[in-house]
């Protein structure tokens, strides 16, 4: 049973790879041979991340299914929550990195870490809001 659980988790986090590879050929975030920056190389681990979580909390909920057992509300809610606090991360990422490359076009006289906070209380706060209330949820199901 735990070879078989090792198995599914190896092979989604290898189709996750694939998928992630494919969906950045696609939208050109990296060409194989090149040399990735710091910021295609944070791209490309979070979506990566971000893949390999959809397909197992698919897994997860198809294989409840399966067994016919039922998957309570506050382990919906609480996935749901997880999938939310990744795309604020992901958000977080992107628009950093406009902010950046505008602050360095434009010549804002703020000083960076000025963008830098601002979007830690639009992206980053939220995002642990979730994740925190996501655990809160999982521990009152045990018991």
């Amino acid at each position: 049973m735990r070879m078989k659980k090792t198995l599914i988790i190896l092979g989604a986090i290898i189709l996750s790879l694939i998928i992630t590879f494919v969906f950045a050929e696609v939208f050109s975030l990296y060409r194989f041979g090149t040399v990735p920056t710091f910021t295609t190389f944070t791209y490309l681990l979070f979506i990566f991340c971000f893949i390999t979580y959809i397909l197992l909390s698919l897994i997860y909920i198809i294989s409840k299914k399966i067994k016919r057992e039922k998957v309570g509300i506050k382990k919906i809610v609480s996935l749901i929550l997880f999938f939310i606090s990744l795309l604020l991360i992901l958000g977080f990422i992107v628009i950093l990195n406009i902010d950046l490359v505008t602050y360095y076009s434009m010549g804002n006289s703020a000083p960076f870490y000025v963008f830098i906070l601002v979007r830690c209380l639009e992206f980053l706060l939220p995002s642990i809001i979730l994740i925190i209330v996501g655990v809160v949820l999982l521990l009152k199901n045990k018991k």
